[in-house]
């Protein structure tokens, strides 16, 4: 893991962690790029993606022990809001392990559910696999189609990382999407997490099967239209602000 810290003079805090085949730099561009320069962020790039492509990611529950021994070197353990998106909100669930942080806000999308799902986690990363080598014997295909689903601004990066990552990171990441270790949150802290989904996203079932009996004070929100992940890149400037406010809140 490598972290980016960003305007570390102001009071207010945030750690927003990206997901699979995203970056530090994708999260700068969708979301901290509009919020000017009065929130102190944390933004990693997990092992395996991103400027540490070359690392091997191993498991969340090793990436959030990571952002969380730098939050505790910086002395910033209380966070006015926790962003975890896909691969990234798997990670943030280990972060609010830690009873030594704080959280005001957290907001996860499409993260998954998943807590035991063998089957599961042999399809996607038998398919995952299988796009990973064919996209490495064409690039320009697998830009192409990464461009379709989430904009050419988003898109070539994406395949780009997505190529660079190596086989045993794919593997560990998929494992940990379908065996999810869902933490206990308190009640208080419920009332201010939010999990979103696009409608088209598939791990939404599993979440509307599970979020009333695991965190019933959460709140969910479904937006129409939208695939896996899809309104950050799609609609930056609005989920931005969107997360600025709940930040305020």
């Amino acid at each position: 893991m490598k972290m980016y810290e960003r305007n570390p003079e102001q009071r207010r805090a945030a750690v927003l962690i990206h997901p699979m085949l995203s970056s530090a730099e994708g999260i700068e561009l969708c979301v901290t790029n509009f919020w000017g320069s009065d929130v102190h962020c944390f933004i990693p790039d997990l092992s395996g993606q991103g400027e540490d492509a070359a690392a091997t990611y191993h498991s969340a529950a090793e990436e959030a022990k990571a952002i969380h021994d730098v939050l505790v070197e910086k002395g910033c353990t209380h966070l006015d809001l926790g962003f975890g998106a896909s691969l990234g909100g798997v990670v943030l669930f280990e972060l609010l392990k830690f009873k030594d942080l704080t959280f005001d806000h957290v907001f996860f999308e499409g993260v998954s559910f998943y807590e035991k799902a063998p089957l599961l986690s042999f399809v996607l990363t038998q398919v995952f696999l299988s796009k990973h080598r064919k996209a490495v014997k064409d690039p320009e295909l697998s830009r192409r189609k990464m461009s379709e689903i989430y904009g050419e601004t988003a898109g070539p990066a994406m395949a780009k990382r997505f190529i660079a990552m190596n086989e045993e990171s794919i593997r560990n990441i998929i494992h940990d999407c379908a065996y999810v270790q869902l933490p206990e949150l308190t009640p208080e802290l419920q009332k201010h997490c939010v999990f979103a989904y696009g409608e088209k996203d598939s791990d939404l079932k599993q979440c509307k099967n599970l979020l009333p009996k695991k965190y019933p004070c959460a709140a969910l929100e479904v937006w129409q239209g939208y695939a896996h992940c899809g309104r950050m890149t799609v609609d930056s400037e609005n989920y931005a602000a969107m997360l600025k406010r709940i930040l305020e809140g």
